[in-house]
Protein backbone atom coordinates (compact mmCIF):
# COMPACT_ATOMS: atom_id res chain seq x y z
CA UNK A 1 0.00 0.00 0.00
CA UNK A 2 1.27 3.29 -0.78
CA UNK A 3 2.11 5.90 2.16
CA UNK A 4 1.23 9.39 1.58
CA UNK A 5 3.35 12.27 2.47
CA UNK A 6 1.75 15.57 2.96
CA UNK A 7 4.24 18.40 2.20
CA UNK A 8 3.47 22.31 3.40
CA UNK A 9 6.42 24.61 1.41
CA UNK A 10 7.02 27.64 3.59
CA UNK A 11 8.84 26.73 6.69
CA UNK A 12 9.52 23.12 5.10
CA UNK A 13 11.15 23.18 1.81
CA UNK A 14 12.69 26.58 2.37
CA UNK A 15 13.22 28.73 5.41
CA UNK A 16 9.68 31.08 6.43
CA UNK A 17 10.59 34.23 4.84
CA UNK A 18 13.36 33.52 3.23
CA UNK A 19 14.68 35.51 0.11
CA UNK A 20 13.16 34.41 -3.39
CA UNK A 21 16.47 33.31 -4.53
CA UNK A 22 16.45 30.68 -1.69
CA UNK A 23 12.81 29.51 -2.19
CA UNK A 24 13.08 25.34 -2.45
CA UNK A 25 16.62 25.49 -0.99
CA UNK A 26 15.42 21.94 1.07
CA UNK A 27 13.69 20.29 -1.24
CA UNK A 28 16.57 18.38 -2.38
CA UNK A 29 17.40 16.98 1.14
CA UNK A 30 13.39 16.12 1.45
CA UNK A 31 13.31 14.39 -2.14
CA UNK A 32 16.62 12.50 -0.99
CA UNK A 33 15.17 10.49 1.46
CA UNK A 34 11.57 10.20 -0.57
CA UNK A 35 13.77 8.80 -3.42
CA UNK A 36 14.74 5.71 -1.46
CA UNK A 37 10.81 5.11 -0.49
CA UNK A 38 9.21 4.46 -4.09
CA UNK A 39 5.97 3.61 -2.44
CA UNK A 40 5.43 6.87 -1.07
CA UNK A 41 3.44 9.60 -2.72
CA UNK A 42 3.27 13.31 -2.22
CA UNK A 43 0.23 15.69 -1.83
CA UNK A 44 0.76 19.42 -1.52
CA UNK A 45 -0.89 20.52 1.45
CA UNK A 46 1.03 23.98 1.31
CA UNK A 47 -0.97 27.40 0.65
CA UNK A 48 0.95 27.75 -2.46
CA UNK A 49 -2.15 25.11 -3.65
CA UNK A 50 -4.04 28.20 -3.38
CA UNK A 51 -2.26 30.27 -6.01
CA UNK A 52 -0.68 27.89 -8.28
CA UNK A 53 -2.17 24.72 -10.18
CA UNK A 54 -0.97 21.43 -9.50
CA UNK A 55 1.13 21.03 -12.50
CA UNK A 56 2.73 24.28 -11.56
CA UNK A 57 3.91 22.76 -8.09
CA UNK A 58 4.96 19.30 -9.65
CA UNK A 59 8.01 21.30 -11.67
CA UNK A 60 9.22 22.24 -8.45
CA UNK A 61 10.91 18.52 -7.97
CA UNK A 62 12.89 16.30 -9.70
CA UNK A 63 11.78 14.86 -12.75
CA UNK A 64 11.95 11.15 -10.92
CA UNK A 65 9.56 12.38 -8.49
CA UNK A 66 7.17 14.51 -10.53
CA UNK A 67 4.60 11.81 -11.27
CA UNK A 68 4.74 10.93 -7.44
CA UNK A 69 2.86 14.15 -6.61
CA UNK A 70 -0.42 13.19 -7.10
CA UNK A 71 -2.55 15.91 -5.62
CA UNK A 72 -3.26 19.13 -3.40
CA UNK A 73 -5.39 18.46 -0.20
CA UNK A 74 -8.71 20.66 -0.66
CA UNK A 75 -9.54 24.03 1.23
CA UNK A 76 -11.67 23.88 4.57
CA UNK A 77 -14.60 26.01 4.03
CA UNK A 78 -15.81 27.45 6.81
CA UNK A 79 -18.27 30.26 7.48
CA UNK A 80 -16.63 33.84 7.72
CA UNK A 81 -19.07 34.29 10.74
CA UNK A 82 -17.43 31.72 12.64
CA UNK A 83 -14.69 30.96 14.83
CA UNK A 84 -11.24 29.93 13.05
CA UNK A 85 -11.07 26.18 12.26
CA UNK A 86 -8.69 24.47 14.70
CA UNK A 87 -6.58 22.29 13.42
CA UNK A 88 -7.85 23.30 9.88
CA UNK A 89 -3.92 21.43 7.78
CA UNK A 90 -5.11 18.34 9.37
CA UNK A 91 -8.94 18.52 8.65
CA UNK A 92 -7.58 19.15 5.13
CA UNK A 93 -5.35 16.33 5.20
CA UNK A 94 -7.95 13.71 6.49
CA UNK A 95 -9.98 15.09 3.93
CA UNK A 96 -8.19 14.62 1.29
CA UNK A 97 -7.36 11.13 2.48
CA UNK A 98 -11.47 10.23 2.47
CA UNK A 99 -11.84 10.92 -1.02
CA UNK A 100 -9.02 9.14 -2.36
CA UNK A 101 -7.00 6.98 -0.32
CA UNK A 102 -9.05 6.38 3.26
CA UNK A 103 -6.93 3.40 4.42
CA UNK A 104 -3.43 4.75 3.46
CA UNK A 105 -0.91 5.55 6.54
CA UNK A 106 0.50 9.14 6.10
CA UNK A 107 2.69 11.54 7.69
CA UNK A 108 2.60 15.29 7.22
CA UNK A 109 5.75 17.40 6.75
CA UNK A 110 4.58 20.98 8.68
CA UNK A 111 6.18 23.85 10.51
CA UNK A 112 2.98 24.88 12.11
CA UNK A 113 1.75 22.28 14.44
CA UNK A 114 -0.78 24.29 15.70
CA UNK A 115 -2.72 23.24 12.25
CA UNK A 116 -2.75 19.58 13.33
CA UNK A 117 -4.12 18.39 16.90
CA UNK A 118 -1.73 17.96 19.78
CA UNK A 119 0.46 15.63 19.38
CA UNK A 120 -0.92 14.06 16.41
CA UNK A 121 1.19 11.02 15.68
CA UNK A 122 1.15 11.60 11.68
CA UNK A 123 2.87 14.98 12.09
CA UNK A 124 6.60 15.37 11.21
CA UNK A 125 7.00 19.15 12.98
CA UNK A 126 9.53 21.18 11.26
CA UNK A 127 11.54 23.70 12.44
CA UNK A 128 10.46 26.82 10.07
CA UNK A 129 13.04 29.22 10.92
CA UNK A 130 15.57 26.81 9.32
CA UNK A 131 13.39 24.34 7.21
CA UNK A 132 13.96 20.73 6.35
CA UNK A 133 17.53 19.85 7.86
CA UNK A 134 19.56 16.45 7.71
CA UNK A 135 18.22 15.95 11.51
CA UNK A 136 14.81 15.95 9.87
CA UNK A 137 15.83 13.58 6.82
CA UNK A 138 16.90 11.23 9.35
CA UNK A 139 13.60 11.46 11.89
CA UNK A 140 11.48 11.00 8.58
CA UNK A 141 13.67 8.17 7.49
CA UNK A 142 12.90 6.49 10.41
CA UNK A 143 9.15 7.31 9.83
CA UNK A 144 9.09 5.96 6.19
CA UNK A 145 11.01 3.05 6.76
CA UNK A 146 8.99 0.74 9.56
CA UNK A 147 6.30 1.32 5.87
CA UNK A 148 8.39 0.28 3.32
CA UNK A 149 6.43 -2.54 1.41
CA UNK A 150 7.59 -6.55 2.18
CA UNK A 151 7.09 -8.86 -0.97
CA UNK A 152 7.21 -12.27 -0.58
CA UNK A 153 9.27 -13.82 -3.47
CA UNK A 154 9.58 -18.12 -3.08
CA UNK A 155 9.44 -18.76 0.64
CA UNK A 156 11.82 -15.24 1.76
CA UNK A 157 10.82 -11.91 2.79
CA UNK A 158 12.45 -9.36 0.24
CA UNK A 159 12.17 -5.93 1.78
CA UNK A 160 11.31 -3.49 -1.32
CA UNK A 161 14.40 -0.99 -1.86
CA UNK A 162 14.99 0.20 -5.56
CA UNK A 163 18.40 0.40 -4.62
CA UNK A 164 19.42 -2.89 -3.13
CA UNK A 165 17.20 -5.76 -2.65
CA UNK A 166 17.95 -7.34 1.15
CA UNK A 167 16.60 -10.91 1.74
CA UNK A 168 15.42 -12.25 5.22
Amino acid sequence: MNQILFLDFDGVTHPEGCRTADLFCRLPLIESVLLRYPHVQIVISSSWRETQPLEELRQRFRLELRERVVGCTPLARQDPCEPAMRHVREIECRAWLQMHRPDAPWIALDDNPLLFQHDCPNLLAIDGRVGFTEVDSLRLDARLQPMQPVLQQGGCRVIADENNSKHR
